[in-house]
């Protein structure tokens, strides 16, 4: 006998999906009014989350964006051309990580998952430290045909010096007493950085399924300079946002929030363990 309820999947249980997704997109759209740069603490974007619970409200679908929206003109014009925010941030969120870049002036950079952004943190980094400067840049990606494209695209844009992409392939691994799938770091990062810890690292990488990005924080913690600041992409997506709860738990890596600009920049900082 029917319960008179709807069941999960039934026509009147579209609605009730549709109205909690709409409430969480609502409520997205004033927290980040209210936010502006600022970034938002975790809890609050996963409260949001968990109103339109069943569906995947937060993130927005994935659009190609052209370069000239870039505010940076110089930028723009480098990556005149490059689609942005398909399968690398978007515009927003890269006119964010070079005001960063401006704000820390990091001499030393870790990227995990090269790409278009490796480009933007080459240009970005030189651009805010100036003349005279031997800023640092190691990129870890899992593709090693993706790795050869970016260091091309380095030499073509001139930017090749002082950067490096090395490939890790993905290995099952235990991490901090999980079992996932992560880089398989190579035994002379610490050459590749040139003993250097690093003062900013980027994660956007590995490709793969929800949670595979859990692993990137705690491998390269030892190559990290205490204070340094970690940037995650796709923070809104419902596997990132379970990894970043995973990192506020460990004893090393400080949470700050999420950014909601786009599919959403998670920013914390390494500490110690």
């Amino acid at each position: 006998m029917s319960s008179g309820r709807p069941q999960p999947g039934s026509r009147s249980d579209g609605p009730r999906r549709f109205g909690r997704r709409w409430l969480a997109l609502k409520l997205l759209r004033i927290v980040r009014a209210g936010a502006g740069r600022r970034a938002v603490p975790l809890g609050i974007v996963r409260a949001v989350r968990r109103v339109g619970s069943g569906t995947n409200p937060l993130t927005p679908p994935a659009h190609g964006r052209s370069a000239k929206r870039l505010r940076t003109r110089p930028l723009a014009t480098l990556l005149k051309g490059t689609e942005l925010g398909r399968w690398s941030p978007g515009p927003r969120s890269i006119d964010e990580l070079v005001e960063m870049v401006r704000e820390l002036r990091p001499e030393t950079v870790l990227e995990l998952g090269s790409g278009t952004t490796t480009i933007v943190l080459a240009w970005a980094v030189r651009d805010a430290l100036g003349p005279g400067a031997r800023p640092r840049i190691v990129s870890v990606e899992q593709d090693p045909e993706h790795a050869a494209a970016t260091t091309e695209r380095l030499v073509a844009a001139g930017l090749d010096q002082g950067v490096t992409v090395i490939t890790a392939r993905l290995v099952d691994q235990e991490v901090e007493g999980r079992r996932t799938s992560c880089y398989a770091l190579p035994g002379d990062l610490a050459e590749a950085l040139e003993g250097r810890l690093a003062d900013l690292v980027f994660i956007d990488g590995p490709a793969g399924p929800p949670g595979i990005r859990f692993g990137t924080l705690p491998l390269v913690q030892p190559f990290v300079r205490v204070g340094a600041t970690f940037v995650l992409d796709d923070a809104l997506r419902d596997g990132e946002l379970e990894v970043a709860r995973q990192w506020a738990a460990l004893p090393y890596a400080s949470v700050l929030g999420v950014r909601l600009i786009e599919h959403g920049l998670l920013i914390g900082r390494v500490g110690t363990a």
